[in-house]
């Protein structure tokens, strides 16, 4: 039970605004967590339909630090499984393992293009290329892999991520995404594998039995457990400042009443151009600007239930044919077989990259699933249409900032009014 005077309210029941909560009370202190959506988790939530269960895309953990893996494992006891990463890359009617391994991508992409690869990389090498200005995510991925690798594996389907040309982009996503990964990690570990993998590209990492909305819902449950209160379907409509500091938020219910809450301290977790937008007195018109220039990816995935007993034995494939409208698939029973109702079923996730307004997000549900029974059955031959025992779509906006070109200096005065 919470014993200061002092409280703290949180914005947003995803995985960090709650474990944000649960800190907080673990240290006696009072906190309020606020979600406008019916469920904790967010993006990280996972949604069940007919004995099946889907994550909003694959989410798995994974972190060096020893105390948040300890964390995690006190969280989720014995519903914590260990999975083993498959990931290929599916482009041209090919399989690449992805991570690249040499001996793969060479068999996969010929005698004449490995050539081109090697001797584009050395030219990267030898002769880094002069950047003028912000890094594009194109020379991020040449510095990486060289212009044939990048133009082959990268080019495509990041454009079909991200909605745009990646010469727009900036470099600063495959730094943080990819650091330390390149074509010369690529040969010493063909050569000498080693121990110092890529951070987000290990071997093998941990995840909820039940779906990895798990890991919010026990951290919402031990919050209230510890005297904090954690509400969904409420909607912050407004938050009130003065002086320096945050005093309030406005808090709309699911039945229109709107309540207002006080607090000492304010943590938030929902993008930062919606909440200076939800400023009151409202932000300088120059802070509103910045906001309006950092824009987001928009994510539609399509869940499908099949009768049979496995697709693949990947944890993702990601789809670069840019004639497949999806980007990414995976298939949850490989993640926990407690994600699907009985053996002799299982279902695969499609991941729409997409933008509010545009020709994917404009189609019906039902549109969409048919589109992916298609080129799952069609193109990619993986399903019988038959197979098919139900599907349905869960739409997700604002799912990814984007990193276009110029995004650091409104993000800079965002972070400066804050």
């Amino acid at each position: 039970m919470t014993t200061t005077s002092e409280k703290t309210i949180v914005l947003g029941a995803g995985p960090a605004g709650l474990a944000a909560a649960f800190e907080l009370v673990r240290h006696d202190r009072a906190v309020d967590v606020v979600e406008r959506a019916e469920v904790v988790g967010g993006l990280a939530r996972t949604v069940e339909r007919d004995g099946y269960r889907f994550d909003i895309g694959g989410h798995r953990w994974f972190s060096k630090d020893d105390e948040l893996n300890q964390l995690f494992r006190a969280l989720l006891g014995d519903e914590v499984v260990n999975v083993d990463r498959i990931s290929r890359i599916y482009y041209d009617g090919r399989y690449v393992d992805y991570p690249l391994r040499l001996g793969n991508v060479l068999r996969n992409i010929g005698l004449s293009l490995s050539a081109r690869a090697v001797a584009d990389y050395a030219v990267v090498v030898v002769r880094p290329p002069v950047v003028a200005g912000e890094q594009t995510m194109e020379d991020a991925y040449v510095a990486q892999f060289g212009r044939a690798l990048y133009e082959r594996f990268f080019r495509d389907y990041s454009e079909k991520v991200w909605g745009d040309d990646c010469r727009r982009l900036s470099g600063d996503w495959v730094v943080q995404r990819s650091k330390g990964m390149s074509l010369l990690t690529a040969v010493k570990d063909a050569v000498r594998p080693s121990k110092d993998r890529v951070e987000s590209l290990v071997e093998r990492f941990m995840y909820p039995r039940l779906g990895y909305g798990r890991l919010s819902e026990r951290l919402a449950e031990e919050t209230r457990a510890g005297g904090g209160r954690v509400t969904v379907g409420a909607r912050v409509t407004a938050v009130r400042h003065g002086d320096g500091r945050i005093r309030a938020i406005v808090v709309r219910g699911a039945d229109g009443h709107e309540t207002t809450l006080e607090g000492d301290q304010f943590i938030s977790s929902i993008p930062m151009p919606a909440l200076a937008r939800l400023l009151r007195p409202a932000a300088p018109d120059g802070v509103l600007a910045a906001a309006d220039k950092l824009t987001f990816r928009d994510l539609i995935t399509v869940n499908l239930m099949l009768r049979r007993e496995q697709i693949t034995r990947d944890t993702w494939l990601y789809i670069h044919d840019p004639g497949i409208p999806f980007g990414r698939l995976h298939e949850p029973k490989n993640w926990s077989a407690a994600m699907v109702p009985d053996a002799a079923h299982t279902s695969i996730v499609a991941e729409y990259f997409c933008s509010i307004g545009d020709e994917i997000w404009a189609q019906s549900d039902e549109a969409l699933c048919e589109l992916t029974v298609h080129h799952l059955s069609r193109t990619l031959g993986f399903i019988e249409p038959n197979e098919v025992v139900g599907g349905f779509a869960v739409r997700s906006p604002r799912a990814y900032p984007t990193y276009r070109l110029g995004y650091r200096e409104p993000l800079g005065e965002l972070k400066a009014y804050a």
